[in-house]
């Protein structure tokens, strides 16, 4: 089942953080759950209600706190939300052993992290995963 968030993406306001969390809410115990990892910083707050009933993984691209020219006050702030979301996540999908990296120095176990990998047309296997 898919759920969209209100609002334009990757911005998330008020409305679409209320929406993730009444929808993570309503999932049954054991739901597997793919996050978009560019949501995580602004759904780190809801996510540790649920972390212990759901399970938890994301779909990491990049991190957001490592956005070029990012002010570096506003990137710790981007850091330290992404790193307390990441810490809830059962998994961490991750495209690159670049990024694999990345998610490792924030502290998630390297058991955590599962590189993705497409086949010929681009396509992920991500139930193998969930």
């Amino acid at each position: 089942m898919l759920h969209a968030l209100p609002g334009l993406h990757p911005q998330v306001d008020p409305s679409a953080i209320l929406a993730a969390g009444i929808a993570l809410a309503r999932l049954p115990n054991g739901a597997p759950v793919l996050l978009d990892g560019n949501a995580l910083p602004n759904l780190a707050a809801s996510l540790p209600a649920d972390s212990r009933r759901l399970r938890l993984t994301a779909l990491v691209e990049r991190l957001n706190w490592t956005e070029p020219g990012r002010p570096a006050d506003e990137a710790a702030v981007h850091r330290n939300l992404e790193q307390g979301a990441l810490a809830l996540m059962c998994r961490v999908v991750v495209p690159d052993d670049m990024t694999a990296v990345a998610v490792r120095e924030l502290g998630v176990q390297p058991d955590r992290i599962v590189r993705a990998t497409a086949d010929a047309n681009g396509a992920v296997a991500l139930l193998a995963i969930l």
